[in-house]
């Protein structure tokens, strides 16, 4: 039988693989060009014709994981959800690899 400690290091070590293969799964995908950033904050679809239900089920999930840390540090730096979005599409947009797309005032272009 486990102990305590052993189901919290063996869930965590989980969650940190888990996160680590979804982090591995975008990097791959921008590097495709089938997904990029957007000017929002968020990420989305660069090639419509690429994306199957995996990859829009990952933007997706990503987006979610976007929008609850952006209204937890609205709320914890007293600034609006807008606000912060737009700090971090600018520090994303900033940090995109050189050949990745990022999406500006509507149309798709290589970093």
């Amino acid at each position: 039988m486990k102990t305590l400690t052993q189901y919290l290091l063996t869930l965590t070590t989980g969650l940190l693989l888990t996160a680590q293969v979804f982090a591995a799964n975008l990097g791959q995908l921008k590097d495709q060009g089938i997904v990029g950033e957007l000017d929002t904050g968020y990420v989305g679809i660069v090639a419509q014709a690429k994306a199957t239900d995996e990859v829009k089920a990952l933007v997706e999930s990503v987006n979610d994981k976007r929008r609850d840390i952006y209204a937890q540090q609205a709320k914890k730096n007293n600034k609006t959800i807008a606000e912060i979005e737009a700090i971090a599409a600018r520090r994303n947009i900033d940090r995109t690899q050189s050949g990745h797309y990022i999406k500006i005032r509507g149309a798709w272009q290589k970093k």
